[in-house]
């Protein structure tokens, strides 16, 4: 009995270790003799797909494309870039850029505008054009040759050029050709700037010109004292006659030292005066002169006179919203400004006030200000308490107006 028991276990755990062996071995099963995979069959277009050299091009808007012109339709060109459908240029876009359209002939465009439900992608060759100007541009700056330019507009400055559909700049003072008659015409210049990223570009006709112009001797050299005639007054400074026959500016910026107001009240037609010759142009025989620059500069002899901390007595000579100037010398005025003057103090021209340097900069001709009182120049509460004192003052003067002015209606009634 014993030993059929242990038979019949012996059989049964074989059989349990069989059949698990068969579920788990393989995810096979045998139907009518053949043999199934439960895996799912993979097509060949998916390996292919799977394949990195068959992956579609994906592009972006503004992306720089190489291709070949594929073929001509109507008013466009296709260009194959490698991508799922062919690119699109307009036809005249290409003529207009001068690129010669020739199929298989290369070419480098932009995407203008990505793949849409068609497929299809709108290239440009503007943008690339643009860059290889820039780049010629650049290359005839560095060998410092000349190209040919047109002129398109004018303005106060100058002469608008364009080279290659980039615009640029002929300032006045590069300019031989008078600015109205260079327009709508062509001129001969040189680069003296060029800068892609500030979109920058400036020419100088006088650079190109060179040797060929011939050099105009005068009679005198940059820092010659002249003695020359008024021959007109202008809004922006004076005309005058040199000795050898031509015309020289003083700049209004060039009169004096101090400011100048009205310059036919101060000077008349025919009045002969000295000048400091301070800029030559030979090639034209423009010749800019100096009244003040005869003289010391002011501003350099009060920066040893004006200490910061130093206090003067000094008048107000002007108003304004901002504050008043005071006047420290002849032609040197400093700001008191509007936040440091107590509020209900009124200061009029010809007011002598008691102030402080607080800054005084001669390079810049500026000169900060402050008020002070007796006792800031004892010690006793500068700064800080100078201010409030003034203040309380004022208010206090104020009150007492009005308590007059109460009294003199009372007994009017």
């Amino acid at each position: 009995m014993f030993l059929l028991l242990k038979k019949g276990r012996f059989f049964v755990k074989n059989f349990m270790a069989e059949k698990d062996e068969k579920d788990t071995s393989s995810h096979e099963s045998k139907i009518r003799g053949r043999v199934f995979s439960t895996e799912q069959p993979v097509s060949k277009m998916a390996q292919l797909l799977a394949e990195r050299q068959w992956q579609p091009r994906v592009l972006a808007k503004g992306e720089a494309v190489e291709g070949v012109i594929a073929g001509v339709v109507s008013d466009s060109v296709l260009v194959d870039i490698g991508a799922k459908a062919e690119g699109m240029i307009p036809r005249k876009e290409l003529i207009d850029s001068g690129e010669k359209i020739e199929i298989g002939a290369k070419i480098s465009a932009v995407v203008a505008q990505t793949e849409g439900d068609s497929g299809t992608v709108v290239l440009t060759v503007k943008k690339t054009v643009a860059e290889r100007v820039w780049e010629q541009l650049q290359e005839k700056a560095e060998s410092n040759e000349a190209v040919d330019v047109k002129g398109v507009g004018s303005n106060r400055g100058g002469l608008i050029v364009e080279y290659k559909g980039i615009r640029g700049f002929i300032p006045s003072s590069h300019l031989l050709t008078e600015t109205k008659s260079a327009v709508n015409k062509g001129l001969s210049a040189k680069i003296i700037e060029v800068n892609k990223n500030l979109n920058k570009l400036v020419f100088s006709e006088k650079e190109a010109a060179g040797e060929s112009l011939p050099k105009i001797e005068l009679p005198f050299k940059i820092g010659d004292t002249l003695q020359v005639k008024i021959s007109k007054i202008l809004t922006f400074g004076l005309l005058v006659s040199l000795p050898s026959g031509s015309d020289g500016l003083i700049h209004i910026s060039e009169i004096s030292w101090r400011k100048v107001v009205g310059l036919s009240d101060n000077f008349k037609e025919g009045q002969e005066l000295k000048a400091k010759v301070i800029s030559i142009d030979l090639n034209t025989a423009r010749t800019n002169l100096s009244i003040k620059q005869l003289e010391k500069d002011p501003w350099r002899e009060a920066a040893k006179k004006y200490k910061v901390g130093a206090t003067f007595e000094r008048p107000v000579t002007r108003s304004t919203s901002y504050g008043v100037f005071i006047e420290l010398e002849d032609g040197i005025e400093g700001l008191l400004h509007s936040s440091k003057i107590p509020y209900g103090l009124e200061l009029k021209s010809g007011d002598k006030v008691k102030i402080s340097v607080d800054l005084f900069n001669s390079e810049q001709r500026r000169v900060a200000l402050r008020l002070v009182t007796a006792q800031a120049e004892k010690g006793n509460g500068a700064g800080k308490t100078t201010t409030k004192q003034i203040r309380n003052k004022a208010e206090s003067q104020k009150k007492s107006k009005g308590t007059k002015t109460k009294k003199n209606v009372k007994k009017t009634n």
